[in-house]
């Protein structure tokens, strides 16, 4: 219980820090006054003030933020702090909305950029410390698509349906989403290279997460963890492959959140909280390098989850600058701007109880 606990802190205490710094030194860089830089909502617990800037830990830890002098959703920040609207201040040049276009879209695409910077170098790491395995069949289960296309231990496959597979890994990723569709594997046997058709069988079980029955395409071999197949990788394909992950895991989240605004996603595959405490805390007892990685597919999903057109979103402002940009510097006027911020919020609420919900619900096991 211990270590889920702390590790919990940690992989959401890192990641909230990350990327509300993200915001802070965006916001010093184009000289911005900041008054307050906040890990949790809610009152306070404990801070001190160095400089303009008060630095506190408030009480809900499933967030954070950076209250910057000048921004029109005042009010929204003052609820973020448990605490009344402040009195009308004058208006100074350092302000948020006294700053041009560009610095003010820098200063709130700063949180997502950090947030996918970490998971680029945390991949990167990752990649330098394990290697790649290349995807070298080591065995073919009989009854399965790839043993009805003739695919044999030894095999490598290079490419699917033209695109190239640079890991075993990498394969699962492709099949997974594609289960009943014709693909097409470029297969290297020995000097021979050859394409085979193969349709990825459909498994259906029960997802304890999703709490419902969920679909999976799967051919049905079993990649090679021989040093036959294993490569390491110099300091330049860390990076590449750490870019690549990240990619990866951006184009993942957002096909989700796709699918569940349309439908074919169950909201009951929403975890909150909870759920990232018990995955903390399972990562933490494997190693080291396991919760690095849980930490960098998290701090994607911030970033996909922040992107989001939600006003109290960074995606909901960068929406309200882009209509700014659209109609040739004329902003959104204040007043809409906090209407639609005060409903972003009860949106983000619901989504949080929702989540909480579903994490209660897989505790009790309904």
């Amino acid at each position: 219980m211990l270590t889920t606990i702390l590790a919990t802190a940690l992989v959401l205490g890192v990641l909230i820090l990350v990327h509300e710094l993200g915001h802070f030194w965006a916001a010093k860089l184009v000289d911005i006054e900041v008054s307050r830089f906040s890990i949790g909502f809610g009152p306070k617990i404990a801070g001190f003030t160095r400089g303009e800037t008060e630095y506190v830990l408030s009480a809900l830890p499933l967030g954070g933020y950076v209250k910057m002098e000048g921004m029109a959703d005042e009010e929204v920040t003052s609820a973020l702090e448990g605490e009344s609207p402040h009195e009308k201040r004058a208006p100074s040049p350092r302000d948020f909305d006294a700053k041009p276009l560009w610095a003010r879209f820098l200063v709130i695409s700063a949180g997502v950029l950090m947030n996918l910077l970490f998971a680029v170098i945390a991949f990167s790491f990752i990649a330098h410390e394990r290697g790649v395995y290349l995807p070298v069949i080591g065995e073919v289960a009989e009854e399965t698509p790839a043993f009805a296309a003739g695919l044999q231990p030894g095999d490598e496959i290079l490419a699917i349906d033209g695109d190239e597979i640079e890991d075993a890994g990498e394969v699962g990723r492709t099949v997974f989403p594609r289960a009943g569709e014709e693909l097409t594997l470029s297969v290297r046997r020995g000097q021979e290279t050859f394409e085979l058709p193969i349709v990825p069988r459909t498994v259906r079980e029960y997802d304890e997460i999703a709490r419902d029955t969920v679909e999976y395409g799967q051919i049905g071999v079993m990649f090679s963890t021989g040093e036959d197949a294993y490569r390491p990788l110099s300091a330049g394909q860390s990076i590449v492959a750490g870019f690549d992950q990240t990619g990866g895991w951006i184009s993942e989240v957002a096909t989700f959140f796709g699918r569940l605004v349309t439908g074919r996603s169950s909201p009951k595959e929403l975890g909150g909280p909870i759920v990232i405490g018990q995955l903390s805390g399972e990562f933490a007892r494997a190693g080291f390098w396991p919760l690095l990685n849980f930490m960098a597919i998290i701090s994607v999903n911030l970033a996909v989850l922040n992107l989001l057109p939600i006003p109290v979103l960074d995606g909901g402002h960068l929406v309200f600058l882009a209509i700014e940009g659209l109609r040739g510097g004329k902003p959104v006027s204040v007043e809409q701007r906090l209407r639609f911020s005060q409903i972003g919020m009860l949106l983000v609420l619901g989504l949080m109880v929702w989540a909480f919900a579903n994490d209660i619900m897989r505790l009790v096991g309904a």
